[in-house]
């Protein structure tokens, strides 16, 4: 319910829903490669799982090999052999 008003403001301009929520944007490359935008931080990270933290949920990347090529304030890169995305 609380979400309401930013609904009707993001319809009302026409603002794409991850400006308006902090939503994740996540491009895939394959299985190998991810674009992580509009994270806040890496809560954990081996060669298994890298945890990163969003505005209202965690995304954990499974997989092997993985590895952070970069990471700045507004984006990573995660590459490796990606099995799965879940958001805890």
């Amino acid at each position: 319910m609380k979400n309401k008003p930013k609904e009707a403001i993001a319809k009302g301009l026409s603002l794409p829903r991850d400006v308006v929520f902090g939503d994740f944007i996540i491009s895939l490359t394959g299985n190998c490669e991810a674009y992580i935008e509009n994270y806040r931080g890496i809560v954990s990270y081996d060669e298994d799982t890298i945890s990163v933290q969003g505005n209202h949920v965690i995304l954990n990347i499974y997989g092997c090999g993985l590895t952070v090529d970069f990471y700045s304030q507004e984006a990573m890169k995660v590459k490796g052999k990606i099995k799965r995305l879940e958001y805890v």
